[in-house]
């Protein structure tokens, strides 16, 4: 129930529920705690910010917190403010438009989905020559896309109904209502199989992959913990759910998946982009325990 955190010589150890820490071996007194909260790990900033040799600022009339760090004249950042880093890059790098400090390669060097073996794209080609590729655009998808997250990774059979199969169905491209006959299916279920569920997906707005079959995949972090159920079949909404495999109780798992997203819109489509029908936690994915 330790949190270990590094920067050059600077060595923080913090425990879960305490408010010491040891830096450099040295203990320290806080005014805050760190916490776990839905498998995450919750640390104080300004303690670990101002421990680690940054300035951090609050601007009360924006509610924006900024953190700076004397290397940060000379570092580049993306559209959404992220670390750009140069070094120790990915197999595959050229394939995106820049490389984050805190994704690791792992996450880019994932094997793309199946694909038309021409009209496919790489992100660092869509970026460089779709129009759609906006952050106008790219942050309505990454919206729709968390929305659609938090719905279908958080579930509940005491409080699930018929709002949350609507909520669903408004993200995905929708031809007709034939998918929310699915969706309430499975709402059924939920409640017949006492099915809880807890997790997060969180999208990539750099890794975007067009399969060439008029998909678009964003590659994905997740998280997700199966609470309860009765029998651990069709425990997510998800047509390639792994029945066979075996997913324990109260077990965190964590990966990296492609989530696909498509429109029924010629044109002008950017802004349309919904969850695709198919879309899967399990169709190109990795996945691992959490200890």
């Amino acid at each position: 129930m330790t949190v270990p955190i590094e920067r050059d010589d600077l060595h923080i150890v913090l425990t879960i529920g305490d408010s010491t820490a040891l830096v450099n071996g040295k203990e320290v007194v806080f005014d805050s705690k760190a916490i776990t909260s839905g498998g995450r790990t919750f640390v104080p900033l300004r303690f670990v910010s101002e421990a680690l040799g940054a300035k951090v600022n609050w601007d009360s009339p924006t509610s924006t917190v900024f953190i700076s760090i004397q290397e940060d004249a000379n570092a580049k950042y993306d559209e959404w403010g992220r670390l750009i880093r140069t070094t120790h890059l990915p197999k595959n790098a050229k394939d995106y438009p820049y490389i984050l400090a805190d994704v690791p390669n792992e996450a880019y060097e994932m094997a793309y989905p199946y694909s038309h073996p021409t009209d496919s794209k790489v992100s660092s080609v869509l970026y460089s020559t779709m129009p759609e590729f906006n952050k106008k655009n790219v942050d309505i998808w990454m919206n729709r896309l968390k929305t659609f997250g938090a719905l279908w990774l958080n579930v509940d059979y005491n409080t699930i109904d018929d709002s949350w199969a609507q909520a669903v169905f408004a993200t995905k491209v929708q031809s007709s209502n034939a998918e929310l006959k699915y969706i309430r299916r499975y709402v059924e279920w939920v409640k017949e199989n006492k099915i809880q569920i807890e997790g997060y997906l969180d999208p990539e707005p750099s890794m975007i992959y067009r399969n060439g079959f008029g998909d678009n995949y964003i590659r994905s972090k997740f998280r997700i913990k199966f609470v309860s159920f009765k029998e651990s079949k069709d425990l997510l909404y998800d047509e390639r759910f792994p029945n066979q495999q075996s997913l324990e109780k109260g077990i965190w798992y964590e990966g990296y998946t492609d989530i696909s997203m498509s429109t029924n819109v010629g044109g002008d489509w950017g802004p349309t982009l919904k969850v695709s029908p198919s879309a899967s936690l399990f169709y190109n994915h990795t996945i691992k325990r959490m200890e």
